[in-house]
């Protein structure tokens, strides 16, 4: 019976019906006669039936022998593209890649990534769509995207994770508004201060308000809103204020459109993680992009374009 261990006996037999000779084809394979003869005899053996005969130039195939060189011509070619395709990989992978931002995150990363992956891979096709982490993290689990920045995800044993820093949150405010306030805040100063906020099942939202219950402080919502942009612009309008990274808004806050104060009691930090699917975490393709990803946040972290402490693990 001919099983997957006998094709590198087909390298051997092409070799021979090529020679047209069993001294020159052991020359060829840099090996002994005595030894390619053997090989072909296995490989006889195991598809019962006579491959090669002797005539008086040397060595033909028999009938079902051309019929096996058709077919092994085939196995050598796919072997070729699969070798040309994994080098032209290790150069520059091929394919689609999509990653979801949280606006927070894209207004710091978006432009430099797409620079980044545009030069360092220019084989990959990168989409990249913007939401809140909510809603992101659904569409991972839904393979509607590859990756997803999520804050504090809780591990579990679908996605993989690696941390990539910390960041504080703030106060953000437009200049009116923060003219009257302390120069740090406890919870208890946000009592009364018109709040802009994405809907509730965004994991910041729950844990301000939560602890703002557990500290008796009522939360003045005067607006729920789940677009990122349209969230910032509400605050430069003084709609109201909200609770946001310093990376959301760094250029309104070095223009000096909007101001960030430091909440101190207490301190309200965020994990920052890069996401994909467990089942994805082996892709050559994907893990080219992520190692992209890593040095891009790794290059505006160093450079303070992006404020946090950096941690980078898995």
């Amino acid at each position: 019976m001919f099983r997957s261990k006998d094709i590198a006996l087909l390298h051997d037999f092409v070799a021979v019906c090529e020679a047209g000779n069993m001294t020159r084809a052991a020359q060829t394979l840099n090996t002994t006669q005595s030894a390619i003869t053997q090989r072909v005899q296995r490989l006889e053996s195991a598809l019962k039936t006579k491959l090669v005969k002797r005539h008086s130039r040397g060595i033909i195939p028999t009938e079902q022998g051309k019929i096996l060189l058709r077919y092994a011509a085939r196995v050598n070619s796919l072997i070729e593209d699969a070798v040309a395709e994994i080098s032209a990989w290790e150069g520059s992978p091929v394919g689609a890649v999509s990653i979801g931002l949280p606006p927070s995150v894209s207004s710091v990363l978006i432009s430099p990534l797409i620079s980044a992956v545009k030069e360092r891979l220019p084989g990959v096709e990168l989409t990249v769509a913007e939401a809140f982490s909510g809603y992101l993290e659904g569409w991972l689990q839904n393979n509607e995207i590859d990756f997803a920045f999520l804050f504090n995800q809780v591990r579990n044993d679908q996605l993989s994770l690696t941390d990539i820093l910390y960041e504080d949150l703030y106060l953000i405010s437009n200049t009116a508004l923060a003219k009257d306030m302390p120069r740090e805040l406890e919870i208890r100063d946000l009592e009364g201060i018109p709040f802009v906020a994405p809907s509730r099942r965004h994991g910041l939202r729950t844990e301000v308000q939560s602890e703002a219950v557990r500290q008796g402080v009522e939360l003045n919502v005067v607006l729920e809103i789940d677009a990122g942009h349209q969230l910032i612009k509400q605050i430069e309008l003084g709609v109201g204020v909200a609770v946001l990274a310093r990376s959301s808004v760094m250029s309104e806050l070095e223009s000096g459109i909007l101001v960030a104060k430091p909440i101190i009691k207490p301190k309200f930090t965020r994990t920052v993680s890069l996401a994909v699917m467990q089942q994805k975490s082996d892709s050559f393709l994907l893990n080219r992009v992520k190692e992209v990803i890593l040095e891009v946040v790794g290059e505006l972290i160093a450079s303070e374009q992006w404020l946090g402490e950096k941690i980078i693990h898995s």
